[in-house]
């Protein structure tokens, strides 16, 4: 039985061409690796075996631990956290997390730097000053986007009032049986 080696069609005997593909039909397909192809992930230089040092409960606190793992001369990568990952590391019902990874050689020292940095934050704490000027200094870094016309919210008071209609109908209805 003929066969298309793109789409992988097979044909009755008599065809020499594939309808969808326009290529010459093969009489049989080559083996094909059964494992699929993985995307290659590309470390940053200075990483070669990563491993995870901390979960950030949110992106916030996530880039405040980079940068200062940063400025201490460590290569460093953050990736979203698994759920389960999250409640194991803290103990909380976290839905979000950010997980740091570093380089297998810089672990001990990115964790005594990261326990010093909490430990340090646990006897000084931020005040709500000090929050909303890095919140707003972060809001700055982050580019705007342009708002969007969504015309969802622009149905949504005609969708109010064919419920509401829908119910006034129902009410008469019900109360003259």
């Amino acid at each position: 039985m003929p066969w298309c080696p793109k789409c992988k069609a097979e044909y009755r005997e008599g065809f020499t061409e594939c309808s969808t593909c326009r290529v010459p039909l093969v009489d049989t397909l080559p083996e094909e690796n059964k494992e699929p192809e993985r995307e290659e992930f590309v470390l940053p230089d200075g990483m070669e075996k990563p491993i995870a040092v901390y979960t950030a409960k949110n992106r916030l606190e996530a880039e405040m631990v980079c940068d200062m793992l940063r400025e201490n001369d460590i290569v460093v990568l953050h990736r979203p956290a698994a759920f389960r990952q999250i409640q194991a590391y803290s103990g909380t019902d976290a839905r979000f997390g950010v997980e740091i990874v570093v380089d297998a050689s810089q672990t001990a020292r990115a964790r005594a730097l990261i326990d010093e940095m909490n430990h340090s934050f646990a006897e000084a704490p931020v005040d709500e000053e000090e929050l909303a000027r890095l919140a707003e200094e972060q809001a700055m870094q982050t580019p705007e986007q342009p708002m969007e016309d969504n015309a969802s919210f622009k149905l949504l008071p005609v969708v109010a009032g064919v419920i509401a209609v829908a119910l006034l109908l129902l009410y008469l209805v019900s109360n003259r049986m």
